[in-house]
């Protein structure tokens, strides 16, 4: 088994795990808004405190795509088909289309692409990693028996 399947598979596993933490920050910032009192001082708070949570989203989005270049990297060392190598490649633009939606701060109908785009970001990521995970067992070999 190649290290470059292995460290694909690793990568995969780490980008899964980067998307679920991206679920829980923007979670946690909406959740702190709406929760807030109503009033001017306490809604202000939850702002700010959301705008902290907002900001460990964009980060870590930002390792996310040095997670998928790493992919992309073993992805041509492993040598896999093109396929698997095209489809991480459009993972890569994918989270590149998610930055550009999320920051455009234009229109709400646009800014909600950017959690449309984040699902087939999730389930391209989630179906790559699957089916090229490198740490399964093999089957032990049956010997053929006879009549």
């Amino acid at each position: 088994m190649s290290i470059f399947r292995k460290a694909y598979s690793v990568a995969g596993a780490v980008l899964m795990l980067q998307f679920l933490l991206q679920l829980y920050l923007i979670s946690a910032a909406i959740f702190t808004i709406v929760n807030a009192n109503d009033n001017a001082k306490d809604v202000y708070a939850a702002f700010k405190n959301a705008d902290n949570i907002v900001q460990a989203h964009r980060g870590n989005g930002d390792l996310a795509l040095l997670t998928i270049l790493v992919m992309v990297g073993c992805s041509f060392g492993a040598r896999y088909p093109w396929r698997t190598t095209i489809l991480t490649g459009v993972l890569l633009v994918l989270l590149i289309v998610q930055s550009l939606l999320g920051g455009l701060g234009t229109a709400p109908f646009v800014e909600g692409l950017h959690g449309v785009n984040a699902l087939i970001l999730i389930g391209l990521g989630g179906s790559l990693t699957a089916a090229n995970w490198a740490f399964r067992r093999s089957k032990p070999e049956v010997a053929a028996t006879t009549p």
